[in-house]
């Protein structure tokens, strides 16, 4: 029996995905609590005639009307998306599920994706296996007088261990690149990058802004292969271009690709 190809898996996952985020946003709405739950308005009364016949099914309606319940009950089936594919996996002899499969074939799912498996499975997956859906902004490099590079530290993925769950902000390895914050002055800016490698490993990566580069324009930084999990700080390469005192930019992850139905 024939383990199921890449394209195929990354195209079920993606519209997963896709399906999952249109849930979610529509229960971002329903299930916002305002100023309290049912059952928190409830028990709020501090009236034991109130509460003892209430509290329990006013907590039920609450749960009932959750994103997590809402896709267990069938919105549509889509917890199968997950699960029967685990019978695939297990037919053909592939450890570890969705993980040993996007493992062994260098394949991120969305983080879409690793919610709806997470409550599929009760457990989120790895996080190595998993692409960050937010703007993420590793650092800020802002050009001062000196001229000088000022480096703010923003978020990162964690440390790249083969354990760690996609959760708390920590994401498999990401291309990185710069934005614009307003536009950039006359002058090029030849930027070194101190960063950490899939193996937490510490290096260097160089960029160059250029001149007259607009605001909110993006600059990748390296190719597809250059993948990092955090940005300690940023110099200036030896013997560049120094930019203009007051040019800005974001360091920020770029999407692995766009997730579709």
């Amino acid at each position: 029996m024939a383990l199921i190809d890449k394209a195929t898996l990354t195209g079920i996952a993606d519209r997963a995905a896709s399906q999952y985020q249109m849930v979610a946003a529509a229960f971002e709405n329903i299930d916002i609590t305002g100023t309290g739950f049912y059952w928190q308005r409830i028990t709020l009364t501090n009236d034991p005639d109130v509460e003892i016949p209430l509290l329990s099914p006013y907590y039920t309606a609450d749960y009932a009307i959750s994103l997590q319940n809402a896709i267990r009950s069938g919105v549509p089936q889509m917890t199968t998306i997950v699960t029967t594919m685990d019978s695939h996996f297990s037919r053909v002899g592939e450890t570890g599920s969705w993980n040993g499969y996007c493992t062994d074939k260098s394949l991120r799912v969305s983080d879409y994706f690793n919610l709806l498996y997470q409550i599929a499975k009760g457990s989120y997956m790895l996080a190595n296996n998993v692409f960050s859906e937010s703007d993420d902004v590793f650092g800020n490099v802002e050009i001062t007088i000196g001229p000088a590079v000022t480096f703010t530290d923003g978020i990162n993925y964690g440390d790249g261990a083969s354990a760690n769950l996609a959760t708390d902000s920590k994401y498999a390895p990401t291309q990185l690149k710069a934005i614009a914050v307003g536009a950039i002055g006359g002058t090029d800016i030849d930027l070194r990058l101190s960063v950490k490698d899939p193996t937490d490993t510490p290096t260097t990566i160089d960029v160059t802004i250029p001149a007259g580069t607009l605001d909110g324009a993006e600059i990748d930084i390296g190719t597809s292969s250059d993948r990092y999990l955090d940005v300690t700080d940023v110099s200036y390469q030896l013997a560049g271009s120094t930019g203009t005192v007051g040019d800005n930019l974001n360091i920020q992850n770029k999407k692995e690709r766009q997730i579709a139905m």
